[in-house]
């Protein structure tokens, strides 16, 4: 019940933003580069601990985009182009 509970929170926290590519689904949004060091921050630590806020750092440092762009910048291609 926890998990289900930060789990959502994580997904509420792309509610105000969208991918520069138009994808504004909140489900695919991932928050690039540090979305696996704040999803696991996120999962494992309580709303009032030192690593949510951690994470929430790590968020403003980061830069919602959807998984294909996330794919895309990983490998060094340009993900906004149409």
């Amino acid at each position: 019940m926890y998990v289900k509970g930060r789990i959502n929170w994580l997904i509420n926290s792309f509610r105000d933003y969208q991918c520069g590519c138009g994808e504004a689904e909140m489900v695919t949004l991932v928050w690039h580069p540090h979305h696996r060091k704040i999803r696991n921050l996120i999962y494992r630590n309580g709303a009032k601990s030192a690593e949510r806020q951690e994470a929430v750092k790590l968020m403003e440092q980061s830069t919602p985009v959807c998984r294909n762009c996330a794919a895309k910048l990983e490998y060094g291609l340009e993900p906004f182009l149409i």
